[in-house]
């Protein structure tokens, strides 16, 4: 120091080894990252402790915040004292933890990035949960749980608490340290609990097997949780990422508006700061959000409510979807599960953090019953030589009263009754008051069921089971007394996510909903439906011509499946009113999770109990497939309906007709009247049974059920036309190749385009080159046999492509 004037010289690696190790490894271990048995961080488990100590237990009054911090701070953590508040406010704030552990009194801030008032207006006291997480823990002497020494080796703190419930799940832990961060969900104290006994039941347990008890994370905010792969990764390897979203629901508003109403948020969102942000991208004029008219906050402390005012005649859907992509509606919440395990952090799964857990329970069930065993054998050493003397009180006054000191007294005692110098001690002390015969009764009693205690005690100290056992059921006892029910809902998909709508009971009516050959969905309210389905006129319009139409009874849902074998749940509700000749919403729109060349095969309305019957699916490779309709209550809301190969597509949906036969016809003039006796009733993900006999290169372009009466209606690609009684089909066995119903030659057609099943007379629309629509009588078609070709329905057409039937009344 001296040579060099005062100045100290160091490498950067000394002076690294030296100062920076050390740093990380006390802001890792002892500031930034909570343990895996009691999931509390150092401070965290400092405050619980001291206000233990000043014993702010739930049935003492409230004491000011800035008692406990000063008393935290001088005590055991000698750091900043906001630093120590900030800890002490969130363990008391709902809104942050799945189970407070700190009771509360005045203002502790609120979702909207408010702060808590300074230390001195506010007062805290422990929750019952608290004192059930610390209960059992003893003195340093006991040795229960570790105990470390505070920084001025003054007194002792508990360097674990007993955590007789997985805090590390329940209430979750962010943090960064230095190299390591954590940022572990809350859960449903319920369902962890439920999820480590199943854990001490079967160690060997598979994850799946296990997430069917702790379902996901249950923020206390509630909301959405759209798991998918992300959540059984982060179980498994201790990171992944899921998805929140808002939960809202739709209500009527004034003057016929729609209200978007945000009943609960995603995990940590400022509610202040999302209002604002929806209200910024309004102002800026983004797209749809131009709808909103107005938005309002009307929370107050029984929960969220937010209001955002959707414009008259403005579809809510479109905008919902805006807010969830541009908006905190919609949050990714990275899940990284890292935690102090053996002495180190360690990134921990599912089954990691709960081995670790039911150990650390296990070794604090041995440690407190070795102490309570020791306790009690004291006890019963005491009572044996309280028995003795109650029993020889005369012989036992005798010797105290000829005795010339206590210390006299006690050896003559204990030569006299063979006791040990405690057992003497204890006589000596013994009040008069206990040699009534009802407290000699007590002694007795309390004897006898001390030593069955010690009994019970000491199978519990030679068993693992009985070990396993006692934390099982102390860990029961906890969950029925705090047991709550969840708050989040969890998802597998955004398809599953489902927007609740007061507008139903409100003010629901039946309406009808049409599908365009546009590829088009429109609704429209059942008492005007009839009025507008006209015969259709010469136009080149073709929205009003619609190839599914269903009727929906208010608050019911609209089922609807596409030609790519999905179903698809809609609320007819979402979909804008409008009139017969309106265009009508986009099908990708509408069902964003359609496929893009997804057209609508069949559509039904539903309500709370599924139809009686079956459903008979028709593919254009010839497959037919037949299953229950209570096959389709499926809790997504887009769900496969039918297993197709690659490049098969649905072309026709049928609800079974007893006493039919299943017609088939062909694109090469083709047709096979099929028994449907031999087809099998299959499960949803089937792919049903062969229905005939295609040759290469041909395919189906209709089936349908059918009887003795009516015709078949026929047309080719050259508007060739005709109807053949069904009569003159005779029906055979199903998967053969069938017989010819058209002539097709050059001059008729070089294949059939249309092919349709008719008993009452109904329009057609020929749509002729793409440029002019064609309407036609069914009853104007000849009736010819099987093998002729037809009459041309429009002289001189080169190519017809589409067929329509205008259809006025629902499927």
């Amino acid at each position: 120091m001296q040579e060099n004037h005062g100045i100290i010289t160091k490498t950067m690696e000394e002076v690294m080894h030296e100062s920076m190790i050390p740093y990380s490894e006390c802001v890792i271990l002892d500031r930034a990252l909570p343990r895996v048995e009691d999931g509390l961080k150092p401070v965290q488990r400092r405050i619980l402790f001291d206000m233990m100590e000043l014993g702010l237990t739930p049935d003492k009054p409230y004491k000011k915040c800035a008692r406990v911090v000063g008393d935290c701070l001088g005590k055991y953590h000698p750091h900043g004292d906001t630093s120590v508040y900030q800890a002490l406010v969130r363990l008391a704030q709902p809104f942050n933890m799945g189970a407070t552990l700190i009771d509360g009194q005045g203002n502790f801030g609120d979702v909207d990035g408010n702060g808590a008032a300074a230390m001195r207006y506010t007062e805290c006291r422990l929750t019952p949960l608290a004192v059930e997480m610390m209960k059992g823990m003893g003195s340093p002497q006991d040795e229960i749980v570790p105990w470390n020494s505070n920084f001025d080796d003054q007194l002792k703190e508990p360097a674990l608490l007993p955590g007789r419930f997985p805090n590390l799940l329940v209430n979750g832990s962010s943090g960064i340290a230095i190299g390591f961060a954590t940022n572990i969900p809350t859960h449903n104290l319920a369902e962890t609990i439920d999820a480590a006994i199943k854990y001490i039941d079967n160690p060997k347990i598979s994850l799946s097997e296990l997430m069917k008890t702790i379902k996901g994370p249950d923020f206390p905010t509630g909301g959405y949780i759209i798991a998918g792969d992300g959540l059984k990764q982060a179980y498994e390897t201790g990171k992944g990422k899921i998805t929140i979203r808002a939960k809202v629901h739709i209500e009527p508003g004034e003057y016929e508006k729609t209200n978007v109403v945000i009943d609960e948020l995603p995990y940590q969102v400022n509610r202040a700061q999302l209002l604002e942000t929806i209200s910024k991208l309004r102002e800026e004029k983004k797209g749809v959000l131009l709808g909103i008219s107005d938005i309002t906050d009307e929370s107050d402390r029984h929960g969220t409510r937010c209001v955002i005012k959707i414009k008259k005649d403005c579809n809510y859907k479109p905008i919902l979807d805006m807010l969830f992509k541009s908006t905190q509606m919609a949050v990714s919440y990275g899940i990284n599960m890292v935690a102090i395990a053996d002495g180190k952090p360690q990134t921990l799964g599912l089954i990691g953090i709960l081995d670790y857990y039911v150990r650390y329970q296990r070794e604090y069930v041995v440690k407190r019953t070795k102490c309570e065993l020791d306790a009690a054998k004291k006890r019963e050493h005491i009572l044996e030589g309280l028995v003795i003397a109650v029993n020889n009180i005369d012989a036992v006054v005798n010797v105290i009263k000829n005795s010339k000191s206590t210390a006299e007294a006690r050896d003559n005692l204990r030569r006299k009754f063979n006791l040990s110098e405690r057992q003497a001690e204890a006589i000596l002390d013994l009040r008069l008051a206990r040699l009534t015969h009802l407290e000699v009764y007590k002694l007795e009693q309390e004897l006898k069921e001390l030593r069955e205690r010690i009994q019970r005690l000491t199978a519990i100290l030679g068993s693992k089971k009985l070990q396993m056992e006692v934390v099982k059921d102390e860990m029961t006892e906890i969950k029925k007394a705090f047991k709550s029910p969840r708050k989040s809902t969890i998802i597998s998909s955004v398809e599953d996510y489902k927007v609740s709508s007061e507008m139903q009971q409100e003010k629901a009516e039946d309406c009808v909903v049409m599908y365009s050959v546009e590829n088009r969905l429109k609704r429209m309210a059942q008492k005007n439906f009839g009025r507008a389905t006209k015969r259709f006129g010469d136009s080149s319009d073709r929205s009003e011509i619609c190839s599914c139409i269903a009727e929906v009874k208010g608050g019911d849902l609209l089922y609807v499946f596409d030609s790519e074998g999905y179903c698809h749940k809609i609320d007819p509700e979402t979909l804008p009113e409008g009139r017969w000749r309106d265009g009508g919403t986009a099908l990708k729109s509408a069902i964003p999770a359609a496929g893009p060349d997804a057209k609508i095969v069949y559509m039904k309305g539903i309500g709370e109990n599924m139809p009686q019957g079956r459903l008979l699916f028709y593919t254009r490779s010839g497959m037919v497939k037949k299953n229950d309709w209570s096959e389709m209550d499926v809790a997504k809301s887009s769900f496969q309906a039918v297993k197709l190969k690659d490049g098969d597509s649905v072309i026709g949906i049928e609800e079974e007709k007893p006493g039919s036969t299943l017609l088939i016809v062909t694109r090469d003039g083709i047709c096979l009247n099929a028994d449907m006796s031999d087809i099998p009733t299959q499960g949803r993900i089937a792919a049903g049974v062969r229905s005939i006999q295609l040759s290469e290169g041909d395919e189906c372009i209709a089936a349908m059920q059918v009887t003795d009466e009516g015709e078949v209606v026929l047309i080719s690609d050259k508007s060739n036309a005709k109807r053949v009684p069904v009569g003159q089909i005779e029906p055979m066995a199903r998967y053969r190749k069938g017989s010819k119903i058209f002539d097709l030659k050059p001059s008729s057609g070089k294949r059939l385009i249309f092919a349709s099943y008719v008993t009452v007379p109904y329009t057609i629309i020929l749509d002729v080159d793409d440029e002019y629509l064609s309407q036609f009588d069914t009853e104007d078609i000849v009736i010819q046999n099987r093998t002729t070709s037809g009459k041309a329905l429009v002289r001189g057409c080169l190519g017809l492509e589409k067929v329509y039937i205008y259809k006025t009344q629902a499927d």
